[in-house]
């Protein structure tokens, strides 16, 4: 169904597989002026000694605004419902996890080099105390990208250090790097690779980090147009006990305005 879908998307109109173009290189980049609400589905392979699965759903709805003519103000913010194995074959932690919410600040019309800046908040919101921190965490956040012809390159980075917290749990000192690429093949479908590096400062296995390779399809259902996307890739550097792959799925319900 997904592939009948796209096909008639990218061939029957060229109107329509022009604006699956747009909305392609709009999905990749963080602070476009459009409204989307991702449901991304991650399975880390290999945990532990069980060699287990973890699964984190992340609910990521982004929601820019206007502040002024020049510039604009979006709103991100991922919200994770974990599943994570434990040395018990027959025990699962389940849960939410912490939510990081992130404010851009972007200026409007930007056409070769497009950046936003602003403050990242960690909030403890997490059901279970084995999936949190326990502690309010902020820290500044950049992303600055370029999309020259079917290109869309770039790389976001966040620091979030602790401000308010049990003083029995140890403090949050975490940066957060992405740089992507994506390459747009026509009608809405594109293909990238992103390494997502999580750097825990104090801790002696400090990196943890993913390459993903991806492949992306913007299509419509019913009357709403979706990106979907397919991803998997090597941790190429992990804490002991942590995964050896991660696999994805993503849909990304779009909101053009």
């Amino acid at each position: 169904m997904f592939w009948i879908a796209t096909v008639s998307l990218a061939t029957s109109d060229n109107a329509v597989a022009q604006s699956a173009d747009e909305l392609a290189k709009q999905t990749q980049n963080p602070v476009a002026s459009l409204i989307s609400v991702p449901f991304q589905a991650n399975w880390d392979m290999g945990i532990g000694v069980r060699q287990a699965i973890g699964t984190t759903l992340n609910i990521q709805p982004v929601a820019p605004f206007s502040l002024t003519t020049q510039w604009n103000v979006i709103l991100r913010v991922i919200m994770p419902l974990v599943s994570q194995p434990t040395d018990d074959e027959d025990t699962r932690i389940n849960g939410m996890s912490d939510t990081v919410s992130t404010v851009f600040f972007s200026p409007a019309g930007s056409e070769k080099l497009i950046w936003g800046a602003g403050p990242v908040l960690l909030l403890p919101t997490a059901t279970n105390n084995s999936l949190s921190s326990e502690q309010v965490g902020l820290g500044p956040s950049i992303v600055a990208l370029m999309q020259p012809g079917k290109w869309t390159t770039g790389i976001l980075w966040n620091q979030i250090w602790r401000v308010d917290g049990p003083p029995d749990r140890t403090d949050v000192n975490r940066g957060f790097f992405q740089p992507f690429a994506n390459y747009n093949l026509g009608g809405g479908l594109a293909v990238g690779a992103s390494i997502e590096a999580t750097a825990n400062w104090d801790q002696d296995d400090v990196w943890s980090s993913a390459l993903i390779f991806t492949i992306s399809k913007v299509t419509v259902l019913g009357k709403r147009p979706v990106n979907f996307v397919a991803g998997a890739g090597p941790m190429i550097a992990s804490p002991d006990g942590g995964a050896d792959w991660k696999l994805r799925v993503q849909a990304n319900f779009l909101f053009p305005r």
